[in-house]
């Protein structure tokens, strides 16, 4: 079994962004461990998602593991959505993601 599983979910969820535009908002869904085994696999994801659209909503409610590597590609991904005025955030983060979030000081940003 995988370390962790990326599931996109498809929706039909808009967003007005702030220059008045409406952009299909790419949703996904990690299950797992985002550590450095699973780095590259979380990463290319992500890459995948900005190609789509600069809207992406990240669900963490069943992650059980986010280490440093974890946290530089989430990181690296809301930069990218902030520099096209686009939007990341994280949904129903597990407790463990919570208190990762919380002691890096990223979950006001994210959440």
């Amino acid at each position: 079994m995988a370390e962790l599983t990326i599931n996109r979910i498809d929706s039909e969820l808009w967003a007005k962004s702030v220059d008045g535009g409406m952009y299909e908002v790419q949703h996904l869904k990690l299950v797992g461990r985002v550590n450095t085994s699973t780095e590259e696999d979380f990463r290319e994801a992500m890459n995948q998602a900005l190609r789509k659209g600069r809207f992406i909503t990240l669900n963490m409610s069943d992650v059980t593991l986010l280490t440093s590597v974890g946290i530089r590609v989430i990181l690296w991904t809301y930069k990218q959505c902030a520099a096209t005025n686009g939007r990341f955030l994280i949904e129903n983060p597990s407790q463990s993601v919570k208190s990762v979030l919380g002691l890096s000081a990223l979950e006001q940003m994210l959440a």
